[in-house]
């Protein structure tokens, strides 16, 4: 144990050690995907079904992210012991009740929305369950990611319009393949090769599609929304690319962030009002801060 860690009180400890295995600093990123799923089902406003959407499907996140770690004890004991498990700052046993207050207070949130939502709640969770019993070995993990994001989207949108729009489907279908470009991205972690360069179009179809399908009146704001996000990605991959000091960790890290960006195209291309917007783009910029102190791989 660290000299820092010896003289950090116990109570901050336990707390940190929560926080790291909420994974928090992804946190932000669900909600501003609620936000866009919800624009694709036609709600451009905030109430009591969004907020009540957006905490519950954080909720399912979070208790996602404690179960990875519940069921990846074994590996982290040999390849990182300083996590909140093997480090003993946190027991299996409090880490497994949270897991099942998290599942079952996401749920009953749902519940409140509607039995539509409580359904793809539902969905969620098994998908979620199914990842982390299987991503260590299963070469169609990131497809599994990618599936709990889409998952998202439709319940967001679901919870207020009866049927698959169109719009609903492309850009679920995008937000899948940019998660699957990410996880791919990530799951070459500890590995020396550099990854190879097909996730790179993953990561900016979204782009293409908000570039081809952009109304002629979009102005500045729309132009500017497509080059941050397609500059955030090229800067992501800067660290993933480079022949020394690669760091896959920061890369995953920045694409994570870009999901909120994502959506931030996703709002503007519904006409979401300004306010929506900034809070998407208010998530993009939480994540990276509370990066600095929680990773959120």
């Amino acid at each position: 144990m660290s000299s820092d860690a010896v003289h950090t009180p116990p109570v901050i400890r336990r707390l940190r050690g929560h926080l790291q295995l909420a994974r928090i600093s992804n946190s932000p990123t669900v909600a501003s995907n609620v936000l866009a799923g919800a624009a694709l089902g036609g709600s451009l406003s905030l109430g009591a079904s969004t907020g009540f959407l957006v905490l519950a499907l954080v909720l399912l996140n979070t208790a996602g992210m404690y179960l990875n770690d519940v069921l990846d004890y074994a590996i982290d004991v040999r390849e990182r012991p300083g996590r909140p498990l093997p480090s003993g700052v946190i027991s299996r046993a409090e880490a497994v009740a949270v897991t099942v207050a998290l599942f079952a207070a996401g749920l009953g949130l749902l519940a409140l929305v509607s039995s539509t939502a409580l359904l793809g709640g539902a969905a969620l969770a098994i998908l979620i369950v199914v990842y982390d019993l299987w991503h260590k070995t299963n070469p169609l993990s990131p497809v599994l990611m990618a599936g709990t994001r889409m998952l998202v989207y439709l319940i967001a949108s679901l919870a207020f319009a009866p049927a698959l729009g169109n719009e609903l489907i492309v850009w679920t279908l995008l937000l899948g393949a940019y998660i699957v470009g990410l996880t791919y991205i990530a799951k070459t972690e500890r590995r020396t090769n550099l990854a190879r360069y097909w996730p790179v179009a993953l990561l900016v179809l979204p782009a293409i599609y908000f570039a081809l399908t952009l109304a002629a009146g979009a102005g500045l704001a729309g132009y500017s929304l497509l080059a941050g996000f397609l500059l955030w990605v090229c800067y992501s991959l800067t660290s993933l690319y480079r022949p020394q000091h690669r760091n896959v960790g920061r890369t995953v890290g920045h694409l994570i962030a870009g999901v909120s960006l994502l959506d931030a195209l996703v709002l503007f291309h519904q006409r979401a009002p300004t306010e929506l917007l900034l809070l998407a783009l208010g998530a993009f910029a939480l994540t990276l801060v509370w990066q600095r102190f929680i990773k959120g791989t």
